[in-house]
Parts: C-alpha cells; structure tokens; sequence
C-alpha cells in the first residue's frame, strides 16, 4: 500500500493563521493524507496573546511548536530569532520528515522556515504570493519565498502574472483566491449579545476597530502617525475595539501609546489579540475600522465595510472602493476620513461590492493541488520561465 502524503502547514501569526486555518481544517479531515501543523513564532509570545491557543480552539491538533521569537523590540533581537528559526525549524522538519510544506504570506518568520526546508530539500507551497506592500519588509520577504517556493497558490490574476514575471512557470501557480475569505462566507456571527458577553462591548453602542502596526520600511514615522489616530479617536463618539501591533520592530512605543490611551478613554475596548469569530462579528457590526492592517483590505470588502489605511504600509496592494487612504501626518485630513466613513452616503455606496481577493472555496483549490500533485524532479527542479522578449528590450531595459 501507498504511504500517505504528509502535508506540513505551518503558521508563525494570527494574520497569516486566517488564511492558512481553512486549509488546515479540510486537510485534518482528509483521511487520504497525513496532516501535520507546526505552529511557531508570534503564536507562542505570550506577550502578544499566546495566540497557539486559537489553533486548539479551532481543533486543529499542533503536531510541533517551534518556538524560537524573543519578543524583543530591536532589529538584532529579531536577526537572532531568525538565526534561532532556522535551527527549530530544521529539528522540526527532521523529526517529523513531511513530503511537501504548505505556508502563507509574508511573515518575516517565515525565512527561518523557508532556509531549513531548502536545506533539506523539501518543497515548498506558498499562499498569496504576488502581492505588494511597499511600506514593509513583508514585501521583499514575499518575493524571496516565491522564489524559493516549488507551488504557488495566488489570490488574485494580477498576483499570478508577477509571480511569472519573478521567473516561476505557470504551471507552478494556481488561481485560488485567498482562503480567509472561505471562513468569511461560511461564518455564524454573533449576536450583539454575545458579542457583549464576549468583549463587554455594549450592545446598543456604534463602535469601530482600529489595529496600528510599525512601519518597516521607508520614511514614514509610525509614532506620529499613532498620534494623529489617536488624537481622532479620543474624541471619537462610537467606541474603539483596539488591537494590538503586530511583533514587528517598533512595537514597543506603540503598545505605549495604546496602554496610556486606554487611560484616556475608559470605554475603549483593548485586545492582544481576538479569536476568529469574535473578530469577523466585530467586522460585521463595525461602524469602521481605521489603521494600517491588512485586515482593511484584504477582509473588510466581504463586510461592505469602510476602512481607513493609514500611512504606506499596505502601499501597493489591491483596494476595494471601501478604502480611504490618508498619511497620517495631518489631523485636517484624518478628520476628513473620519467624517467620509461614518457618512450614510458612504457606506451605502459599497452595497454589493465584490471582494478583490476571492469569493470562496479558496481551500479546495489548494488541498486538490497538495494530494495530487507529483512530487517528482519536474516539481523540485526549477526552471527560469523566460517571458516574451517584446516584454524586456534591451531598450526598455536602458541597456
């Protein structure tokens, strides 16, 4: 008898565990493979929320923890977790010996992972490849795990084409839209009651969510633009459900920033972290969310909900017409976008709108893939796909 393929998926953060938790799921439930789910990084700092826990929520079984992040706010602090991510992630990966890898995104922490499989030649799936996000570091680690990656699994056909335009062959990529969005449409919301009893969120009151990460890259200063939505939001009449920045480097005077805001605004409600239902009823009730989360763009169209984008962070990404994009910099100009997304002409505006990063079964696509694929030289052996030279003159190319 044929062994069974062993499938590894691995999430290093809440953002990334959205799209990866579908998959995971249908794959746990698929006795025609042998699911593995390495859970590692931001998951296992309990000072952002011990979010591993929301994967035994879910039911996912953890095969490992591979816990290598220090938590700590400094660029070398994070340099030394990745050196760190590449040994745990190598005892991982050789203790339970998977056929293929499945991951998502652009963590960071992701690279310890992608170095280690290389190392052991173990091919790689990757999820949402082919995006952009000028203003982080997210950006360039994206590209760098496409092209280490043997399979890519893109949200949108503008993704796929970049993924080629990086040399990947088209065979290599499936057209899967993200899979967040699966969870999305099949999702029971809460009730506001117990919404309420979940968060203490009062049930007869406006609110809306706000999550503020560091920026990354470029010249942006992440404090000040915190000032600025912080300034908004105290004022603010409906109440702010604030979640905490991400593990990125800058994270430190943010937390600082939100701890003493708190202080100003009693009814706030503050978070590390909230589990995925509680966090999708918040989207469906929101009056508005406001920040630099991906969260605005990637998942706010499949709730009609206007979002504010602050700052360049998400600079480059696909928008729905849900989002108003503001710097930060300037309170006139927040106070415009605060005014525009509570604005009934606004929100009615973005009735039927479609979500630019899919429209479900996301996870189907991609496991189909995953079984049935032969993992073969043809898989392993990559091949520069060379595009049309009409596209690349040695005149457009200003050689």
């Amino acid at each position: 008898m044929k062994a069974k393929r062993k499938i590894a998926f691995v999430t290093t953060a809440r953002s990334d565990y959205n799209t990866m938790y579908p998959v995971m799921r249908l794959a746990q439930n698929d006795i025609s493979i042998q699911s593995m789910n390495f859970c590692a990084g931001m998951h296992l700092v309990k000072r952002f929320g011990s979010t591993w826990q929301q994967l035994e929520q879910d039911g996912i079984n953890i095969t490992a923890k591979v816990d290598f992040q220090f938590g700590e706010d400094t660029d070398t602090g994070l340099g030394l977790s990745l050196a760190q991510g590449c040994k745990a992630f190598t005892e991982a990966l050789s203790t339970h010996r998977p056929d293929i890898i499945c991951v998502s995104g652009d963590r960071i922490e992701n690279l310890s992972l992608f170095v280690a499989a290389t190392a052991m030649r173990t091919p790689i799936a990757h999820m949402c490849g082919g995006d952009i996000t000028e203003g982080a570091f997210d950006n360039q680690v994206r590209h760098t795990m496409t092209k280490l990656s043997h399979l890519h699994f893109v949200s949108m056909p503008e993704h796929a084409r970049r993924v080629v335009q990086m040399g990947e062959e088209p065979w290599r990529i499936t057209l899967t839209g993200d899979a967040a969005i699966d969870v999305i449409l099949e999702l029971e919301p809460l009730s506001r009651e117990e919404l309420f009893a979940a968060t203490s969120l009062p049930a007869d009151k406006e609110f809306c969510i706000s999550t503020f990460h560091p920026q990354t890259l470029g010249s942006d200063n992440a404090v000040m633009q915190y000032e600025t939505l912080l300034a908004e939001l105290e004022k603010t009449s409906v109440i702010p459900v604030m979640i905490y920045p991400n593990i990125d480097p800058g994270f430190q005077p943010l937390i600082e920033m939100l701890e003493a805001f708190q202080a100003k605004r009693p009814d706030a409600i503050v978070r590390k972290s909230f589990d995925r239902r509680i966090f999708y009823t918040l989207m469906r009730h929101a009056k508005f969310m406001v920040g630099n989360s991906s969260s605005g763009l990637w998942e706010a169209p499949s709730f009609e909900l206007p979002a504010i984008n602050i700052g360049n962070r998400q600079a480059g990404r696909v928008r729905g017409k849900n989002v108003i994009d503001v710097s930060g910099l300037d309170q006139k100009s927040m106070q415009d976008a605060f005014a525009k997304v509570q604005s009934k002409d606004f929100r009615q505006s973005l009735s039927g709108m479609k979500n630019p990063f899919g429209d479900g079964n996301a996870a189907e696509k991609t496991l189909k893939v995953l079984k049935n694929i032969e993992l073969d030289d043809r898989v392993m052996i990559k091949k520069f796909f060379d595009i049309e030279d009409r596209f690349f003159s040695d005149e457009r190319l200003g050689i």
